[in-house]
């Protein structure tokens, strides 16, 4: 993956690629550094935010804002956009079409029905 977007491998890129790999919502670069440094692996913050930069300027990662903070998430090959969700940050990838009235679709925000149920459950009670 990295050889095929230009990126040389390193040992930290792969490191943090699987961290990526392993969640589901997208993870801050304080959550990717802790994750390895919990593994025993010695290896900065600084290097974690490079290994992030290189790989979403690449298209291998995207991020993302959530709560105010960066959080990066790992992307699939093919042109897609992301909807994502204002409460819990969950992204889904959508490969069909993206221009919508002529615009071109990257990031669409809403609520996912997990959340949309939450909410309406929390109004009525």
């Amino acid at each position: 993956m990295l050889a095929a977007a230009g990126i040389r491998a390193t040992s930290q890129r792969f490191l943090v690629l699987d961290v990526l790999a392993a969640h589901r919502l997208p993870v801050s670069a304080q959550q990717v550094h802790a994750e390895l440094h919990d593994r025993g692996e010695n290896i900065g913050l600084t290097t974690v935010y490079r290994a992030l930069s290189s790989m979403t300027e690449a298209g291998i990662v995207h991020v993302f804002t959530h709560a105010g903070e960066a959080v990066y998430r790992l992307c699939g090959t093919a042109g897609h956009h992301h909807l994502v969700c204002r409460v819990c940050g969950l992204v889904a990838e959508r490969q069909e079409e993206n221009v919508v009235d002529g615009f071109r679709a990257e990031e669409v925000y809403g609520v996912c029905a997990a959340c949309e149920g939450g909410q309406a459950r929390r109004a009525a009670g």
